[in-house]
């Protein structure tokens, strides 16, 4: 059965909570190859690999991440999200708390852009 940009989406999202290993395989689950991925002003990429490895060097502890998704809209291949991303350690503990805006294009099955838009202060130093 073929999977909308919504479906697609929420699975890719959902999958972070796993852990480090999942999260990572969600990145091969549903990022395509030559994915364009960025944190809008901050960081740029244009594979898979490379945002592995951004997400990989993103905050030191990192193990997984929950989201409360707020709002999800559609339009073509294009999936919105108003999300609260909770950066997590192994332990549950929450290293950081991030209000995302997101637009993901989806192409077949693999998302093949995504962008994020955020603030940038709760990573800022003390």
């Amino acid at each position: 059965m073929t999977k909308n940009p919504e479906q697609i989406v929420t699975e890719f999202l959902g999958a972070w909570a796993g852990g480090v290993e999942t999260l990572r395989k969600s990145f091969h689950d549903y990022l395509a190859d030559d994915v364009v991925y960025e944190n809008v002003d901050l960081t740029h990429t244009t594979t898979r690999d490379d945002a592995l490895n951004l997400i990989d060097n993103f905050l030191p502890g990192l193990d997984h991440i929950t989201i409360d998704m707020l709002a999800i809209a559609v339009t073509g291949n294009k999936v919105l999200t108003e999300r609260i991303d909770y950066l997590r350690d192994k332990n549950d503990k929450v290293l950081s708390t991030i209000r995302v805006m997101g637009i993901f294009e989806v192409e077949g099955d693999r998302i093949a852009a995504w962008r994020d838009y955020f603030d940038m202060r709760p990573f800022a130093p003390a």
